[in-house]
């Protein structure tokens, strides 16, 4: 008895997935305008990264309003915090490569400063020898 409700629920969990793959493959082929929808990612905190099918024209004043997501709304959790760590890390990186391009450019400074410390002393000096005093 135990082992044929395990068998319904794996039955049903597959035509769940089923379903989804063939709703995913009904989605319409032209939007409400008459053309083709583009696969584009959101960005909001809500759903970030997140796929969905729009209006080729979104944001240029004519769109229909069409929307479909592209993918299931669940993802596991692994995904989830994957999806974190690589904001994280990215986030980082970008601070590291600010502060990189600041040194550098203090390095760079700094090194001009020297030059023209070092030209000035030696244009100051008689037949252009540097002379220490």
């Amino acid at each position: 008895m135990e082992a044929d409700a395990c068998q319904s629920e794996a039955t049903h969990g597959s035509k769940q997935a089923t379903r989804n793959r063939n709703q995913a493959r009904r989605r319409r082929t032209t939007c409400y305008c008459g053309e083709r929808p583009v696969l584009a990612t959101l960005s909001t905190v809500e759903n970030f990264d997140r796929r969905f099918w729009g209006c080729v024209n979104f944001r240029i004043g004519e769109e229909c309003g069409y929307f479909v997501w592209a993918e299931p709304e669940e993802e596991p959790p692994q995904v989830s915090r994957l999806r974190m760590t690589v904001r994280n890390l990215k986030s980082k990186m970008e601070k590291v490569e600010f502060r990189f391009m600041v040194a550098v450019g203090v390095a760079l400074v700094g090194w001009t400063v020297a030059l023209i410390l070092v030209c000035e002393k030696t244009s100051n000096t008689k037949f252009g020898r540097l002379l220490l005093q």
